[in-house]
């Protein structure tokens, strides 16, 4: 009965749907482009945007906060040249390029929620303006000094198969799920998220989890900026710009609560994975390129309307049974 009443739960969620569509989708494309259907292919096509995962990922825990963080692609782009000077002049083997990466983003998102927690200035005003100082702090050190100077040939990888990015996306789920599960870092957020008030009374400290969430997704962005260098063994300081946004669409399509204190790892999955399939599908297609963007953001409007429209009948209905 418990289990039951679980499931009916489970599959009343915007995440229960979204899968359900992305199964669909990927059924149908799989139809006609038999490659498609293949579960090598679809590792592929997740390590090829394993850095989609990992950021929205990382941006999840900020978000169930209800805090936003608009300089994910500026971190990635300082994290990549910093990244770049240090493997000049030194070796530096795979696994400790990815572990360097993940230190310098997650100092440089520290510093973000610092400026947030010490000035009580809002996260999409700091971030905004970060976003700007991290681009062209990027721009110069790749300009001046860098040029065009790759990371050695060493880093790259021979015979594309994602396996590296893969396996990075799997650990930053199951570090993800960790934090947010089983740390009190992880309920802090859900608190603040929830109710800020009832959060202080509980004896969570803002200032601590605001550093920590902006750290996290710092985290994710120098794992990502770490796997860009390794896989096309260049910097680019653009490659990511604007991402931002695509990660706010996506952790909100997995069913996120905007105004904060609700939010999943397999939601997040799920859209990022969606999102994922419906651009290879549109590419499959032959759709132009320039459709792609509108009809992702055309879905994403359906897919929220919906999810407002259902809590307004609901609230309707509890209304009518209290009267």
């Amino acid at each position: 009965m418990v289990v039951h009443m679980d499931m009916k739960k489970l599959l009343k969620k915007r995440e229960s749907y979204i899968l359900f569509i992305t199964i669909i989708l990927w059924v149908g494309i799989s139809s006609s482009n038999v490659n498609f259907a293949n579960p090598t292919y679809l590792l592929e096509l997740i390590g090829v945007n394993s850095v989609y995962f990992i950021c929205a990922l990382g941006v999840l825990p900020l978000m169930i906060k209800g805090n936003f963080d608009l300089s994910i692609g500026g971190i990635i782009a300082l994290t990549s040249v910093f990244l770049s000077l240090i493997s000049t002049s030194v070796f530096l083997p795979i696994p400790l390029v990815i572990v360097l990466g993940a230190l310098i983003g997650s100092v440089i998102g520290m510093l973000n929620g610092s400026l947030i927690a010490k000035f009580q200035v809002s996260s999409v005003v700091v971030t905004l303006a970060t976003m700007h100082i991290f681009y062209g702090i990027s721009k110069f050190i790749h300009q001046k000094v860098l040029g065009q100077l790759a990371v050695g040939e060493s880093y790259t990888i021979q015979g594309y198969n994602g396996l590296i990015e893969s396996a990075s996306v799997l650990v930053m789920i199951l570090l993800t799920y960790y934090v947010l599960r089983h740390t009190r870092f992880g309920r802090s957020l859900y608190a603040f998220g929830g109710d800020r008030k009832l959060a202080l009374q509980k004896g969570y400290v803002e200032a601590a989890s605001t550093i920590k969430a902006h750290g996290f997704s710092g985290l994710s962005a120098g794992i990502s900026a770490a796997i860009h260098l390794i896989t096309f063994n260049q910097t680019s300081v653009d490659a990511y710009m604007n991402i931002e946004f695509e990660l706010i669409l996506i952790v909100i399509l997995g069913g996120l609560n905007i105004l904060g204190g609700y939010g999943t790892v397999f939601g997040t999955l799920v859209a990022s994975l969606f999102i994922v399939i419906l651009r290879s599908g549109l590419v499959f297609a032959r759709i132009p390129v320039f459709w792609h963007d509108m009809m992702i953001g055309g879905i994403i409007i359906l897919v929220i309307a919906y999810g407002v429209l259902k809590n307004r009948i609901k609230k309707r209905y509890i209304k009518v049974g209290e009267s």
